[in-house]
């Protein structure tokens, strides 16, 4: 192919706080540090092989992201997940989503997406089995099935790095917090008759009741039960 003489594109290469922003989130993610965990600076330069700097920014993006927190000349650690964090999580996750939904289902043909409904169903049969991590699983397959067909590329974006911000900490929880079988059973069964009946309001408020949003009515779900420590 011809290539430009006029000038020379600068290559940028990966940055090493990328590097070390990778290396500390999969670490987490994978339990390797644990909930409340002590970062500290001097071990993870030894770790990694890298100088402060670049580890500092690393953390900082974790720290945005949710999954640190640093307090100057305190601390630093893995984020440690309070219940009404985990609830506020799950809020917001409702909203950010039921807005993909609404946009979303008016373009589905759902005879031609077999694998949503293929994941919703997991999260049916989840629900009905009381299985909180199967229905984890099955709920954040459903997240990214219906991020996945959005038409609003913006939206997708927004879509795409709350799911990755906010669900950790419902997922370090998922054997501490008891769902209400009943609300979810009732939010799915309707989710699904939305999305075969291509009924995006329908779909976008039984998407968001199961995410604890409040009603308009006065008669409320009653709340996830808690595990004492």
């Amino acid at each position: 192919m011809p290539v430009p003489i006029s000038s020379k594109p600068e290559l940028k290469r990966r940055l090493l706080k990328d590097e070390a922003y990778d290396a500390i989130r999969d670490a987490i993610m994978d339990g390797s540090f644990q909930p409340g965990e002590h970062l500290d600076d001097v071990a993870l330069q030894e770790w990694l092989g890298i100088s402060r700097t670049p580890i500092r920014d690393a953390l900082m993006n974790l720290q945005r992201d949710g999954l640190v927190e640093i307090v100057p000349q305190a601390h630093t650690k893995v984020v440690d997940a309070h219940p009404e964090v985990v609830e506020a999580n799950i809020q917001t996750l409702g909203v950010v989503l039921g807005g993909v939904v609404r946009v979303t289902v008016p373009t589905l043909d759902p005879a031609a997406n077999p694998a949503l409904r293929a994941v919703i169903e997991a999260a049916r049969d989840a629900v009905t089995a009381h299985d909180r991590r199967g229905h984890m699983n099955a709920a954040l397959e459903v997240y990214r099935a219906i991020i996945g067909l959005c038409p609003n590329t913006v939206l997708k974006g927004v879509a795409i790095e709350t799911v990755a911000r906010l669900t950790f900490q419902v997922q370090l929880t998922i054997d501490s917090r008891e769902p209400n079988w009943d609300l979810l059973g009732d939010c799915w069964q309707r989710f699904d008759a939305a999305i075969t009946a291509q009924d995006p309001i329908a779909a976008e408020l039984a998407f968001e009741e199961m995410h604890r949003l409040p009603l308009p009515y006065d008669t409320q779900w009653a709340p996830a039960t808690w595990a004492t420590k």
